[in-house]
């Protein structure tokens, strides 16, 4: 072995592992040498393991006796080689990367992610390995990889949890549901596309609030996200996946007060690759993923394109349509990658990514039984049908006398009754009278650039995100009620971030830079009604006037309620601007080889504004049966009382009362404006103030533009002593504190802003190895207090209140959803991550944590159902646990792989994720409570020892658990059942 065979080997794993062979061949070499002695030492080892163990060694073959000669005849000089390149040339300071120079484009692209999670990813050096294996002819080398991602966390000095790709392609897992199913105490809240949200350590759960920024960042890819659907979508192609918790910010990118998710995709190589895999499985499930690149000029351009075609049918059928169900999947989406490497100190990778708009029906998945009768105390619900209540309607009511009142005739007969509505928990469809789907779209698209120079690396990162959002909602039932409800997204934000870094070794290390963000986002929300709207929405003593008890005026009054609400359109427009720059910076002072120090700050500058508006944008057929105006907005109308009177109006008004009266009762209009209106009896004038009255109830409160305004300067900190005890035991106390923004709201159409959320957390954490590192236990114990949480509350609305008030609801305060503060939440707890791979080919995985998150202080909480008819508009939440909160969560897996006939490998993994009970409503109602859950996935395959063909059968939810709440008057199944598939999966 010359030094010209190592050269040409080091070139061989320049390209692939992106580094320009421009690099000297020196600095390459220090590096093969030590991959070379890592080997021998491998070799060795294996050899001593081989002679006690000869069954094993003979039915292995992992070595042959003349090439590890040879390599130890070699290990002298390579020893003597290498000392004196490394008194020449400091070799892996840049970028945390240990064995790679700062030359490597794999040093720097993602350098966004935490350290530990981007030396070495676990493929590229699986990749390696497996170069190694064809460079040594018949020698394959298993032994123990230089430093794999979970020992890497050794040297994180926070809570951290990783989960590599290649763990997740195992066992299918493409959303981050199933990511964050494997790390401890964070949680994925399932919702549509558009609500669903992240929590760490029971904080960030949140319902549609696009004013607000999460609690748990998102990042992909180096690119903060604003919001966190911009990740409710099928991931592919992943490298690693990364969860941090508490403040997080003075490393850069958008701070977040909670925690972060970090998720980093596989980067081009110059190596030749192609990956492929397909899976089918129940329900129609077809999965295609795959990815290819390679070279496009040696050493200068390389390239990677990935896709993912994820569709399956819903486990829940709708009665209208059988060619859809509830919760499919139809998604497709590409991403394309060009990797530059114009010098041997300059990378650049563009990254683009599309989704295209894809219908799904991802919400309606709402099962309905009977509410409670009676509230807490014993008082009736609903003593004079005066509530929109479906049993109203459809079952009927008893009063305080005592009396029952049956279902309303005008839905009886129609093929669909209370027992239907209800349906029950076996059922697997639930009714819609028309498809309501989701229509989302997700793209964007980033330029990195990192420059090694003097010491340092030089970093840019620009990327622009669209995210698109269109949902139409119905009321679940096949009666013509709710028409085009729903919201609308239109999101976009561009960022840029700026960042230097110097080479690691000294006695400070740093990172520093710049960050800024804009985005824009109009939010729509939608309300339609169609023709059985106003039989559905009408009080008791509504639809008794117009059709029960109407006499000769039937005919009119059901017409009066057909239009009523028919085919009216109203839409609250809200936009929101946000304009956000940063200054950051982490150092750590290496004071001995034992004792570090971290410190680190940040400082952002925030402006946000938001125009709010809620206007009718179409009238529908009852037009003339508008209020004149509701809160300043014209509406059209004439004035009259709710029994029809008429009040002071102008001569066109009257003219309009007048071709009312005409339309229902065919009254004559006359040349007297008002007269053929006045001419009508007082039963009739009721039936048209009744009917304007079921309008302006639903139509509800109008306004025209506001405008919100809000400016901060934040902060966010970290202050972080570490001591080493030893190579295997290393301590840290962290303080952490963070500020999240504030946000501009408009709440019942006036101008508000919601204070910013201050967060102060400490951590006390050991990172330790045991038994030569086959064991890894990295155990913290926390506390964060937060002042102004932010999270959805309920406040009053006054003018749904007044409707209520106005139609003899016993219960008339209403509340309306919006963004807000809570004085003051704490939560502690303790949390673990630990490995043990004790015995040979099973690899175990325990992750856990204890997790109290309780209101200290919450004394403006909104009444839960149950407990409406206390006085007041408020209750005292003050010690009560978060919803979404779980006291116990643990993560626990097993990997278990065997080889046979010297070419296949037999492999099996499971993973369990347990959650102790919790409140899943936002007011905590008793009906609100979960139980414990339990998520079990499993992978049983075989597959090629080079990795080229594999072929698994997976099952995912293997016990089928489907705890979920009892809810007031519904619940929403966790809508992913049992599942099972194969997997084929191929590469090169």
């Amino acid at each position: 072995m010359n030094y010209n065979s190592i050269g040409a080997f080091s070139d061989g794993i320049s390209r692939q592992q992106g580094i320009p062979q421009t690099v000297s061949r020196k600095r390459t070499l220090s590096v093969c040498v030590a991959a070379a002695l890592v080997a021998c030492s491998s070799i060795m080892a294996i050899e001593d393991a081989d002679a006690a163990d000869s069954k094993r060694k003979s039915k292995n073959k992992i070595h042959k006796v003349d090439v590890v000669n040879q390599l130890q005849a070699e290990n002298a000089r390579l020893r003597e080689q290498l000392e004196q390149l490394q008194a020449a040339q400091k070799v892996g300071a840049t970028s945390g990367t240990g064995a790679i120079p700062a030359t490597s484009a794999t040093s720097t692209i993602g350098a966004e992610t935490p350290d530990a999670a981007t030396t070495e990813p676990a493929e590229v050096v699986a990749q390696a390995e497996v170069e190694e294996t064809k460079d040594l002819g018949e020698v394959v080398v298993s032994g123990r990889r230089a430093k794999p991602l979970l020992e890497k966390l050794h040297d994180v000095k926070q809570s951290e949890s990783i989960i590599s790709g290649k763990d997740l392609d195992k066992q299918l897992v493409q959303d981050l549901g199933g990511i964050t199913r494997r790390a401890s105490n964070v949680q994925f809240n399932q919702n549509n596309t558009r609500g669903a949200s992240l929590s760490v350590r029971g904080v960030g759960k949140r319902s549609f609030t696009e004013t607000q920024d999460p609690s748990v960042g998102i990042t992909v890819d180096n690119v903060s996200y604003g919001l966190s659907q911009l990740a409710n979508f099928s991931f592919y192609d992943v490298d690693n996946a990364v969860v941090t918790r508490g403040p997080r910010g003075t490393e850069g990118g958008l701070s977040a007060s909670s925690g972060k998710v970090i998720i980093t995709s596989k980067a081009p190589t110059f190596t030749p690759t192609a990956d492929l895999s397909v899976a089918y499985g129940q329900q129609e499930t077809l999965v295609i993923k795959g990815a290819l690149g390679g070279a496009v000029v040696d050493d200068l351009l390389a390239w990677r394109g990935s896709f993912i075609v994820d569709k399956a049918k819903g486990y829940y059928g709708q009665e209208y349509d059988s060619n859809y169900s509830l919760y499919n999947r139809d998604r497709l989406s590409g991403r394309m990658q060009l990797l530059f490497t114009p010098t041997s100190t300059i990378t650049t990778r563009l990254m683009a990514d599309f989704e295209p708009k894809q219908p799904q029906l991802q919400n309606g998945l709402n099962f309905y039984h009977a509410q409670p009768q009676n509230y807490a105390n014993g008082s009736l619900v609903d003593p004079n049908g005066a509530g929109s209540l479906a049993s109203t309607r459809l079952y009927g009511f008893t009063n305080t006398s005592g009396a029952f009142t049956g279902p309303r005739a005008y839905f009886q007969g129609r093929g669909f009754n209370w027992n239907d509505y209800i349906g029950g928990e076996a059922r697997k469809t639930v009714w819609f009278d028309q498809n309501k789907g989701q229509t989302v779209s997700n793209q964007g698209a980033s330029l990195q650039t990192d420059w090694s120079v003097a010491d340092h690396v030089l970093s840019s990162i620009t990327a622009v995100r669209q995210y698109r959002f269109d949902a139409h909602n119905d009321e679940y039932t096949p009666f013509d009620i709710n028409v085009d409800n729903g919201g609308g997204v239109n999101y976009s934000q561009y960022t840029q971030e700026i960042k230097i870094k110097n080479n690691l070794g000294g006695f400070f290390d740093y990172k520093a830079g710049l960050f800024g963000m804009k985005t824009n986002d109009t939010i729509d929300s939608k309300n339609g009604w169609g023709s059985d709207a106003g039989a559905w929405f009408a009080t008791n003593a509504q639809y008794n006037i117009l059709d029960k008890n109407a006499g000769t005026n039937r005919g009119a009054g059901l017409a009066l309620l057909k239009d009523s609400l028919q085919d009216a359109r109203v839409k609250q427009a809200t936009k929101v601007s946000t304009l956000s720059g940063a200054i950051f910076g982490e150092g750590e002072l290496h004071f001995t080889d034992k004792f570090s120090l971290i410190p680190g700050l940040r400082v952002t500058k925030e402006h946000r504004e938001t125009a709010d508006n809620r206007i009718v944008t179409a009238n529908g057929a009852g037009s003339a049966l508008n209020p004149v105006a509701v809160r300043g907005v014209q509406t059209g109308g004439f004035n009259s009382n709710a029994t029809g009177v008429l009040g002071a109006n102008s001569a066109t008004q009257l003219q309009l009362a007048d071709s009312v009266a005409n339309r229902y009762f065919g009254t004559a209009i006359t040349n007297t404006a008002g007269a053929a209106y006045n001419s009508l009896t007082a039963a009739q004038k009721t039936q048209i103030g009744t009917a304007k009255t079921v309008r302006a109830n639903q139509i509800g409160q109008l306004y025209n533009t506001a405008n919100s305004e809000y400016d901060a300067v934040l902060f966010t900190g970290q202050f972080t002593p570490t001591y080493k005890i030893n190579d295997d035991l290393t301590t840290y106390v962290s303080w952490q504190y963070g500020q999240k923004s504030g946000s501009a709201i408009v709440t019942n159409g006036l101008p508000d802003t919601v204070k910013p959320e201050e967060t102060n957390a400490a951590e006390l954490g050991l990172k330790s190895f045991w038994l030569d590192k086959k064991v890894i236990v990295n155990v913290d114990t926390f506390i964060m207090d937060i002042k102004n949480y932010q999270q959805t509350v309920q406040v009053v609305d006054q003018f749904s209140t007044n409707q209520n008030i106005a139609n003899g609801v016993v219960n008339p305060l209403a509340y309306t959803a919006a963004q807000g503060n809570v004085n003051k939440v704490r939560v502690h707890g303790v949390e673990l991550d630990s490995v043990f791979n004790l015995i040979p080919d099973l690899s175990l995985r325990l992750n856990g944590a204890y997790n109290i998150a309780k209101y200290v202080d919450y004394k403006n909480a909104a009444k839960p159902e149950e407990l409406a008819y206390l006085p007041g508009s408020f209750v005292d939440m003050s010690g009560k646990t978060l919803p979404g909160a779980s006291k116990w969560s643990f993560v626990v897996g097993a990997d278990y792989s065997k080889p046979f006939y010297n070419k296949y490998v037999f492999h099996t993994s499971v993973t369990t994720n347990f959650q102790s009970g919790y409140n899943n409503t936002d007011n905590l109602s008793v009906y609100g409570t979960t139980n414990p859950r339990s998520l079990t996935d499993l992978a049983v395959g075989v597959g090629t020892k080079n990795n080229i063909l594999d072929a698994s059968f997976i099952v995912k939810n293997l016990f089928n658990n489907n705890e979920h709440e009892q809810g007031w008057n519904s619940y929403s199944p966790y809508p992913y059942p049992v599942w099972y598939g194969l997997q084929l999966s191929a590469k090169i």
